[in-house]
């Protein structure tokens, strides 16, 4: 079983401060390529003496260091130290993902999201249903998407909302999450339908959901299927405020939550009702003079899209007969495929595929890289997601990646998936030859500027000089409460001070903290450092 605490870590990435990198002085020397063998290989190259500083710390003592560079155009490696060894991947596995799916489906594709009417309208009056089929859009007309983009809240002092449940610095675009909806409903009025006697119905058959490790990845998606709730503390010993994004009946909203003297703690806790998840209760104290965000993960999306819809077509003029709040039931739609074109009501086009692949990788968005492996499996015609790894492996083998050396069963990166850092350079040397290519490397995040990197080396000389995926596993010791990090990981490219792309993998793996805050606050600075100390070496 996957921890929680995988999630945990990465989600909290950011909540550690900027982090000052050490200078660098030492060079290495280069060596030729050792080939891609698995197993124990000579040392290549000589480590920098700012990154073997880093290794040699205490609590790296007992850790492995895997790591392999080589240069973009030619391939020879130039620093390598146990590079054809087996390690968790973590969330370094999206580069995989990500990738086969632009090699699939295309950069610049995008998806339909297409609303039918099961019958003809008559006299503005719709008595058949309405129903939204969903296409797996993962924005569904927010963060920007109406404008073809695809945003995110990751700063330098912020995370995103998808993880406004561990993270107190989450915050959310600053964008309609319902203006997808909205403008499908419109499309609809316009169309002439002023009532619907039959249902609303989202219609999420493209693929089964898979269960992933966080939590759901169905084929409908508003708002990240995320009820945001801004809690603002009020006088002391008085009951918070809360703010509701969006405004919806979908969930009924309790609050017990009460302030605290200004500087205390903040706790909040999000709690469903026994058996009716559509009823939480937001618990907990806040300190005097704050808000902070936190969110509940709604279980059943399609409900939650439905009745967000039948909303929307309210605001749009449109009546609709039916309860807005209760069950999406799919059971009278008709086959799959089979709704006549004339029938179509509203549609709504999605951002390009690269806007959803940036999003996923600058800020590890774990549902979006299992929904991706989702379209994947749909696209050869398959709703079981899983199948979505038989394109992957697909590229790898494209690649000149051998299958048993690569280990996956989602599209995130959930442990055990597990490769070589030799394997990890080979993949993202060749997508640099692709077509698609140059799009993947500019979606990293990169150091001290944007994405899961955005916070670390802001004033050091590699800022904006490693564009890398992170990856982060860790677990905590239930009688202890030592941490332990199965990984922490990168993979990307570096650029050198004579403008020379490198391709590295570097992976940190068996270290161990007194508690979960101190592991947070270093280990991903100090896998960010040695990475930094290579770039200004090479």
């Amino acid at each position: 079983m996957v921890s929680h605490m995988k999630r945990r870590a990465a989600a909290v990435l950011l909540l550690v401060s900027t982090v000052l990198l050490t200078g660098f002085t030492s060079s290495t020397e280069s060596s030729a390529l050792p080939g891609h063998t698995p197993g124990i290989q000579p040392q290549v190259g000589e480590l920098p003496a700012a990154a073997a500083a880093i290794m040699a710390k205490p609590e790296f003592e007992a850790a492995r260091w895997l790591y392999s560079v080589a240069e973009a155009e030619t391939g020879r490696v130039v620093l390598a130290g146990r590079a054809g060894e087996f390690v968790f991947t973590a969330s370094t596995a999206k580069n995989f993902t990500v990738g086969s799916t632009y090699a699939t489906l295309g950069t610049d594709a995008t998806l339909t999201t297409p609303v039918y009417a099961t019958a003809e309208p008559a006299g503005g009056v719709l008595a058949g249903d309405l129903v939204l089929v969903a296409s797996g859009d993962l924005a569904m007309g927010g963060r920007g998407a109406m404008d073809g983009r695809v945003d995110h809240a990751f700063t330098a002092s912020t995370i995103d909302h998808v993880y406004g449940d561990l993270a107190p610095n989450a915050a959310f675009v600053p964008d309609d999450p319902l203006a997808g909806l909205d403008d499908l409903a419109r499309q609809v009025a316009a169309a002439g339908v002023t009532e619907i006697t039959g249902d609303v119905v989202i219609d999420t058959r493209l693929w089964n959901t898979f269960a992933g490790q966080e939590g759901p990845a169905p084929s409908i998606y508003v708002n990240d299927n995320i009820l945001d709730i801004t809690v603002a503390a009020a006088g002391v010993g008085q009951p918070a405020v809360l703010d509701l994004r969006p405004q919806t009946q979908a969930v009924t909203v309790t609050s017990t939550v009460t302030t605290t003297d200004a500087g205390t703690p903040t706790s909040l806790t999000v709690t469903p009702a026994p058996g009716d998840p559509t009823s939480i209760t937001v618990g907990g104290t806040i300190a005097a003079g704050t808000s902070q965000l936190t969110i509940y993960r709604v279980p059943d999306a399609a409900s939650w899209a439905r009745t967000l819809f039948i909303e929307a077509l309210g605001r749009a003029g449109v009546t609709v007969t039916s309860s807005a709040v209760g069950p999406n039931d799919q059971a009278g739609l008709p086959p799959t495929g089979s709704y006549p074109p004339e029938h179509r009501m509203a549609a709504l086009t999605s951002p390009p595929m690269k806007a959803f692949g940036r999003m996923i990788l600058e800020t590890s968005y774990n549902t979006g890289a299992n929904a991706l492996l989702c379209l994947l499996a749909a696209h050869g015609g398959s709703p079981d997601c899983l199948d979505g790894l038989q394109a992957v492996h697909h590229q790898l083998d494209r690649a000149g990646v051998p299958p048993e050396d690569v280990v996956l069963f989602d599209g995130q990166g959930a442990d055990p998936a597990s490769t070589t850092p030799d394997q990890m350079v080979a993949w993202m040397r060749w997508a640099q030859t692709q077509p698609w290519g140059a799009e993947l490397a500019a979606d990293q995040p990169v150091l001290g500027v944007s994405g899961t990197l955005a916070s670390t080396g802001q004033d050091h000389p590699a800022r904006g000089k490693v564009a890398a995926k992170t990856g982060t596993s860790v677990d905590v010791d239930p009688t202890t409460g030592r941490v332990y990090y199965k990984v922490q990981s990168l993979a990307g490219y570096l650029t050198t001070e004579r403008g020379e792309r490198l391709v590295f993998s570097l992976s940190m793996s068996g270290a161990t903290y007194p508690d979960l805050p101190t592991g947070l606050q270093n280990a991903g600075a100090d896998v960010a450092a040695v990475a930094a100390a290579f770039q200004q070496a090479l």
